[in-house]
């Protein structure tokens, strides 16, 4: 049996708020699998929720990251220059994953769901609401 809970590394107002954001997301979408707010400068997990052990989220901190990283010198082309990312959604068989940069891309959201369960749709306007 898997233990449901929310975990982390941080400590203070910043885990407390990241915390406060894997609780209202899961609160709209209970049947997600996984949910990590991983700080963008040191790679470091913040707060993080699975409900499966398939997910690691100390593992996902990392890639996550450097997948936003990849991005963003991507967003130095001349021809990119003054756009922004508000999410990104990678489909796959059966989930879906989307990252969305908060706190001024301080920090990322990832989130994991069934496709199953929901639809890219309601998880990316869950995940604007929610996380900014």
């Amino acid at each position: 049996m898997v233990v449901k809970k929310i975990t982390g590394d941080a400590v203070g107002a910043t885990r407390s708020s990241a915390e406060t954001l894997i609780q209202h997301l899961l609160r709209e979408l209970p049947e997600l699998v996984a949910v990590a707010v991983v700080d963008t400068a040191s790679s470091k997990m913040v707060a993080a929720y699975t409900a499966t052990p398939k997910f690691d989220p100390y593992k996902l901190t990392g890639r996550s990251t450097d997948l936003f990283r990849g991005l963003q010198r991507m967003l130095a082309a001349p021809w990119l220059q003054g756009q922004q990312v508000t999410d990104l959604v990678v489909v796959l068989d059966e989930q879906l994953h989307c990252l969305r940069p908060v706190g001024q891309g301080r920090q990322i959201v990832y989130l994991v769901v069934r496709l199953a369960d929901t639809n890219m749709s309601l998880v990316r306007d869950i995940l604007r609401r929610h996380a900014f």
